[in-house]
């Protein structure tokens, strides 16, 4: 539990879940791809082109989708770490943790009655 976080701390928090997340997810829909590609024997540049590769193009057009966002999620960080405020970021947002509620030292005190 976080103690003194502000709503822009909790903010940051967000993006970073969120960027782990898509990170984990984009790492694994690469590995796939990867396997795909040396399987079929394509060369990189014409593998990973969707408009000549018809069977792996949503998959590849998700995995630039979801760089994107990671992108956009460091963006978010960035711009906290210089100091600004990210807590309006829809990315932010969507996934923001819900703020403490008690302290762990009430809590702890309160088990201790």
């Amino acid at each position: 539990m976080l103690v003194n976080a502000s709503p822009n701390d909790l903010a940051l928090i967000a993006v970073m879940r969120r960027y782990f997340s898509l990170k984990e997810e984009s790492g694994a829909l690469k590995g796939r791809l990867e396997a795909a590609r040396r399987s079929a024997g394509d060369e990189i540049d014409r593998f990973y082109d969707p408009r000549t590769n018809a069977t792996h193009a949503d998959d590849i057009l998700a995995w630039h989708r979801l760089r994107r966002e990671m992108e956009e999620l460091m963006s978010l960080a960035a711009t906290w770490g210089r100091g600004g405020n990210i807590e309006g970021s829809p990315l932010a947002a969507a996934n923001a943790p819900a703020p403490p509620t008690e302290s762990p030292l009430a809590a702890a005190a309160a088990s201790m009655e």
